[in-house]
């Protein structure tokens, strides 16, 4: 049986990437699988604000099973 499926491509991580955003704005809708299309991702938020975004996504579809980390930088002017 072969592993959990991962996120490969850049295009794949921008795809994930704008399923979460539109996932935040429409809190009410169930988000589609980037990899897949089918409905019922689940996207976890385990970020560590303010250092990083950090989302699991999980498909029940096709298999996905990845973490997405998005560094976040220091904001102008606080002196780090």
């Amino acid at each position: 049986m072969p592993g959990p499926r991962k996120l490969a491509s850049a295009e794949e991580m921008r795809a994930a990437l704008a399923t979460i955003r539109a996932a935040e704005r429409e809190t009410g809708s169930q988000p589609s699988c980037p990899l897949c299309g089918a409905a019922g991702l689940t996207i976890i938020d385990r970020s560590s604000r303010p250092h990083a975004e950090w989302y699991g996504l999980t498909c029940h579809a096709c298999g996905l099973n990845d973490v997405i980390s998005i560094p976040m930088s220091a904001r102008s002017g606080s002196g780090y």
